[in-house]
């Protein structure tokens, strides 16, 4: 019942809508409850010997002076309550991506994006169902079924007896039956997400895919996927469709009853004819609620599985210091990075060995620096751990004099443009892509950024140049241009340290040293991070720092480590031989 909680802030806050609400439907119920009984009036009337036409003149005004307010009142209950179960279902929509982008990598890495998906559609869809159709359905089996009762008690205690006499066997019924159900819908939505998933990474993967031959691999698997979730859903629309007939034959059963039993009061004159007629009206107006009964039952258990999912996600861990922390903190007046390590180790859940291991040195605010090493030496995981893309111990990084923990995450973040080797790109223009980080940002500002990112011909061959759309993920250009529009979009809102993460990889080496070479001087006396796997592009930085296995086994200028027998300058001079053998495949993958 964890999950109600999450109702609780949005009733508090529409809590004046949603009585004028179920002020509404309490009238519209009333109102239609006074109708058998005017209606009955009327026939008992017409018994009369006397009777004439006229007399029938108040029962028929009575009626459509209720149904004009039965209208009323319906359209003003449906405008609230279901309105009010849209803003809940917005509320947690916006919440859950609120939510999601605060989590850690780890946890994403950790959860199917699938399954995410699946909270935000289905789940919110079963939520939404459960606030409106079950709220409207306990008021009505609360007003109407009790009212119902009452007329019927006050026309005849023994008719009401018979007609109650299947309602023990619906109650029994129900109980079993919804604990059933409950636990089928959370196996539908489990599935959905891992449908879901199934489908995401196909569609992502296709390339791959094709170029395997793998077509009916693949489609084999989400058809494995589909099945699972169709007999989920077959085994939900069986016990559905078990309860909802059952109910229907129990209410035809007291139907049944009350005619046989109460028609024999009304012969005998016990009851009349008018009476007989209305009590029938009751009965059916006792056998919706006993239907809203089962849709109660089917809403709410889906709801709350739905929102018991959800909670996997609102209760998660945040990354960094949590949103309650994070809005105490400050970030430091003096914003020159300079980024302290202190004993910094660093290892992966699950992993036996560190990535990182006892790492101490500072990177200063106003140099260049290159971090190189053997590939797994842990050159991307301490890059990630600069802008808290991972949490590092407490204590072990500093930034501008302060522990990253203690810094608000939004604020140090900004002090970062970090371009990862699979930089991603998002579906639409190149001016949309290039101008996320930065939306003011002019034209002229964009076109530089992209100069130096060594995009100017790329766009030149375009036919609509900044307008062109990417497609999803950059499906439609190159890897280098991939590439390079990423770096282009860190360099728009000029950071004052910039992280490239092998960022050049995917171009030839005459193009990677050509930016380097314009990009560096531009960057000259603000902090910078680069690593790359092409020393003969790092020439020109203020300072190289060496890892191998996790440790820092070597630092200094270019300069410095070329004048020694060390990692550097064994892998520039392999570097320098390659390109004058003209390059490779085994250049770029070293």
């Amino acid at each position: 019942m964890s999950g109600i909680k999450l109702i609780l802030p949005f009733l508090k806050k529409n809590f004046h809508l949603v009585l004028t609400g179920f002020l509404a439907l309490v009238i519209c119920d009333l109102s239609q409850l006074a109708i058998p009984t005017i209606l009955g009036r009327g026939i008992d009337l017409l018994s009369r010997e006397d009777a004439v036409p006229a007399d029938l003149l108040n029962p028929v005004l009575s009626i459509l002076s209720l149904a004009a307010v039965i209208a009323g009142a319906r359209f003003a209950w449906r405008i609230l309550i279901i309105g009010f179960s849209r803003r809940v279902e917005k509320g947690l929509r916006d919440r859950l991506y609120q939510k999601m982008v605060r989590l850690s990598p780890r946890w994403h890495l950790e959860n199917a994006s699938g399954d995410l998906m699946a909270m935000a559609t289905n789940d919110m869809d079963s939520i939404r169902l459960a606030i409106a159709a079950g709220l409207i359905s306990v008021v009505d089996t609360l007003v109407m079924g009790c009212a119902a009762l009452g007329f019927m008690i006050a026309i005849s205690p023994t008719m009401t007896l018979w007609a109650l006499l299947p309602m023990p066997a619906i109650t029994l019924v129900t109980h079993f039956l919804g604990r059933r159900l409950y636990q089928l819908t959370l196996e539908v939505q489990d599935v959905f997400g891992q449908l879901s998933e199934s489908v995401r990474e196909k569609l992502s993967g296709f390339r791959v895919i094709r170029a395997m031959g793998l077509s009916a691999l693949a489609l084999g698997e989400t058809g494995a996927a589909g099945r699972r979730y169709l007999l989920s859903n077959l085994r939900q629309a069986k016990l559905a469709g078990t309860f909802f007939p059952f109910l229907h034959f129990m209410s035809n059963l007291a139907v049944t009853l009350v005619l046989y039993f109460g028609g024999r009061e009304t012969v005998f004159g016990h009851v009349s004819t008018g009476d007989f007629v209305a009590f029938i009206n009751y009965l059916a107006m006792l056998t919706w609620p006993l239907m809203a009964l089962g849709m109660i039952v089917g809403f709410i258990q889906q709801g709350l599985a739905s929102l018991n999912r959800l909670n996997r996600v609102f209760y998660a861990e945040e990354e960094g210091s949590g949103a309650a922390r994070q809005a105490h903190l400050r970030a430091p007046a003096d914003r020159r990075a300079d980024i302290e390590l202190r004993g910094l180790t660093f290892q992966y859940a699950g992993r036996r060995q560190p990535a990182l291991a006892d790492l101490s040195f500072t990177l200063a605010h106003d140099q260049i620096t290159a971090l190189v090493g053997p590939m797994g030496s842990g050159k991307s995981t301490l890059a990630a751990l600069l802008p808290a893309l991972h949490s590092a111990p407490p204590g072990t990084l500093r930034v501008a004099g302060q522990a990253v923990e203690d810094w608000p995450l939004d604020d140090l973040r900004a002090l970062f443009g970090y371009v990862p080797q699979d930089g991603f790109l998002f579906s639409g223009t190149i001016y949309e892509n290039l101008a996320f980080g930065r939306p003011e940002a002019r034209p002229e500002e964009i076109l530089a950024a992209a100069d130096l990112a060594g995009l100017s011909r790329d766009l030149a061959s375009f036919p609509d140049g900044l307008e062109t759309v990417v497609g999803e993920r950059g499906i439609t250009l190159s890897g280098g241009q991939r590439q390079r529009l990423a770096l282009a979009r860190a360099l728009v809102p000029d950071p004052p340290y910039l992280i490239l993460d092998d960022t050049l990889s995917a171009v030839d080496a005459g193009v990677e040293a050509e930016i380097m070479s314009r990009l560096l001087p531009v960057r000259r006396g603000k902090g910078g991070l680069i690593i790359s796997h092409r020393l003969s592009s790092l020439m020109e930085v203020d300072r190289i720092l060496v890892l191998e296995n996790g440790r820092l086994s070597d630092q200094g200028s270019p300069r410095e480590l070329m004048s020694r027998e060390t990692y550097f300058k064994r892998v520039l001079e392999l570097n320098q031989f390659e390109e004058r053998e003209g390059g490779g495949p085994w250049s770029k993958t070293k």
